[in-house]
């Protein structure tokens, strides 16, 4: 039996296979309450622990604690929302290569309720219409450095409305920064439903159209709970470094979820 959920938009739960061709969850030892959002629990909730000193991510030649990955992702969340009009349920498509803004925008994305879809770099116009006709997405936030691609499949798409540029080097000057830079540090972010779709993770298409496989908000949270902490034994001195995009589901939670 699903809980509840904060999605104004329902299209993703309205599409979840029939409970009878589901595969029986095991979920004893992980009590996660019928409310929880991913993005505050890996970034604001750490600060709230007292971590927001510590490192979070390192990349384009900084370090980012936790205190400002919360402060950063909640400007973008603000922008999202009050520039944007994005509502939780929406799907909203990231295309990047790995750098800690494809990681904020995604954290922010979630924090406003909203369903990542994060895309290969490599693929073309033809290959994105595929997945934002399937996912039906409205919204997509695009590293300024790959906006091309991204343009041609907004220009003939039936869903996609608004392609929305990031800057994925350290400068910070794009239109989605410009948007989120005077916004408040602080963001109350939508009360989802841990069985509130968070992700979209689509296939390559080597078999024929792309499919996509669904996860939930205590899906990101448990391969974290699980696998890192009982098989990995990740400890807090430990750092990551990986080559999987983070849009491949195993780069997302090997490079931002397990740690």
């Amino acid at each position: 039996m699903l809980g509840p959920s904060a999605h104004i938009d329902t299209f993703t739960r309205d599409h979840l296979p029939p409970p009878e061709q589901w595969p029986d969850i095991l979920l004893d030892g992980f009590d996660y309450p019928e409310r929880l959002n991913a993005g505050v629990e890996l970034t604001d909730r750490l600060v709230e622990k007292g971590l927001g000193d510590r490192t979070a991510l390192i990349g384009n030649g900084r370090r980012r604690t936790y205190k400002e990955l919360s402060d950063w992702t909640n400007r973008l969340a603000h922008a999202l929302v009050e520039n944007y009009g994005v509502e939780p349920g929406n799907r909203v498509l990231i295309r990047s290569a790995n750098n800690p803004a494809m990681v904020a925008c995604w954290l922010a994305a979630t924090k406003v309720g909203a369903v990542v879809v994060n895309t290969m770099p490599m693929l073309r116009a033809g290959e994105l219409a595929k997945i934002v006709d399937k996912a039906e997405i409205t919204v997509a936030l695009c590293d300024t450095r790959l906006m091309d691609e991204m343009t041609a499949c907004a220009k003939d798409s039936t869903f996609l409305k608004q392609v929305i540029g990031f800057d994925g080097t350290a400068n910070h000057d794009a239109e989605l920064d410009r948007a989120a830079l005077d916004k408040p540090v602080t963001f109350t972010a939508v009360n989802t439903g841990r069985d509130d779709v968070a992700l979209l993770g689509f296939t390559s298409g080597t078999t024929g159209v792309p499919k996509a496989t669904m996860h939930f908000h205590r899906d990101l949270l448990i391969i974290a709970d699980a696998y890192a902490r009982e098989i990995l034994e990740v400890t807090p001195d430990d750092i990551f470094v990986g080559s999987p995009p983070l849009a491949f589901t195993f780069g997302l939670g090997g490079l931002a979820i397990f740690p």
